[in-house]
């Protein structure tokens, strides 16, 4: 039950990603909802459920972008491991580290993302407003991530009370 609610919060975040976010963007900088989901699933649950719902949620985008299949899918499983994996090693506090986190894992799947466009031949100039607009979409998503993981923290709790529903009939 719970990997289902994921993977449709997951799918959810994509259609709001590539419909809704392009209206609130600011200075040029739209904000990566399925990175903030990926690396609060790795927090919560681990790189394991992170990495699952990294592929998942990245075949979505993958198959709404049109292009380089597989690029997303590659980028936001990393991102979950890296963030399931560091989550464990770190103080589990869950105000900072959650926005620290969101912050780092937009940097590392923007970073990768750029690196392997280039590696595949798209032309992407490295410039400062590459790397500007790399660290603002980390800023806008660290800004958001408190909020989806009230969503998420919700949508656990409402997934263990249906299993204990389940178990006790």
């Amino acid at each position: 039950m719970r990997y289902l609610l994921l993977l449709a919060t997951g799918a959810l975040l994509v259609v709001l990603e590539t419909s809704v976010a392009p209206y609130v963007v600011i200075q040029g900088v739209k904000p990566d909802l399925v990175v903030i989901l990926v690396v609060l699933v790795g927090m919560l649950y681990g790189w394991r459920d992170a990495a699952i719902v990294g592929v998942v949620t990245g075949f979505v985008e993958d198959a709404c972008s049109g292009q380089f299949l597989g690029l997303f899918m590659l980028t936001r499983a990393i991102v979950g491991i890296a963030a399931g994996v560091s989550y464990a090693r770190v103080f589990q506090d869950r105000v900072v580290v959650p926005v620290a986190l969101a912050f780092l894992g937009t940097v590392i799947g923007g970073s990768l993302h750029i690196f392997l466009l280039s590696s595949f031949g798209a032309h992407l100039p490295l410039s400062i407003a590459t790397l500007r607009a790399v660290f603002g979409q980390a800023l806008y998503s660290a800004a958001l991530a408190p909020i989806l993981l009230g969503v998420v923290t919700r949508l656990d709790l409402y997934a263990r009370r249906m299993a204990e529903r389940r178990q006790a009939l």
